[in-house]
């Protein structure tokens, strides 16, 4: 395990690069929302694109697939879900959305965590959504 050692904290100066390396963060988040203003349109297609593909492939991970028609008609809910690998898809649907939606006010808790477990696993009609033992720290 990596040991973090920040003594340099003590003194109240932080390294010029450290400076640097922040503002230039802070710059192009700003240059970011300003780009994301000027042409939501795209952003919107993207951002859709992004979450069909984020899907598509988290799911493949676990086995489950369809077809890239019937995973765009579920993940716009044009379509109800058709058969169990279905379900899982649009169980994964709705969490991820809610990490789109709300991703600043989500804290990373066991609570926060079950929330999502079970919000994917309900749609499919598993009973252990929320069910899994998280080790605390």
């Amino acid at each position: 395990m990596r040991k973090f050692d920040y003594p340099f904290l003590n003194n109240g100066l932080l390294p010029a690069n450290l400076v640097n390396l922040t503002a230039n963060i802070f710059s192009l988040k700003t240059m970011a929302g300003v780009r994301k203003d000027k042409y939501k349109q795209i952003f919107t297609e993207l951002e859709a694109v992004a979450k069909i593909q984020s899907i598509k492939n988290s799911n493949a991970i676990e086995g489950i697939v369809t077809s890239d028609e019937r995973i765009v008609a579920i993940v716009n809910q044009n379509s109800a879900p058709l058969n169990h690998n279905e379900a899982e898809i649009a169980g994964y649907r709705d969490a991820l959305n809610v990490i789109h939606l709300g991703f600043e006010h989500i804290d990373f808790r066991n609570r926060n965590i079950l929330r999502l477990h079970e919000m994917m696993m309900s749609f499919a009609g598993y009973e252990y959504g929320a069910s899994i033992k998280l080790m605390t720290m």
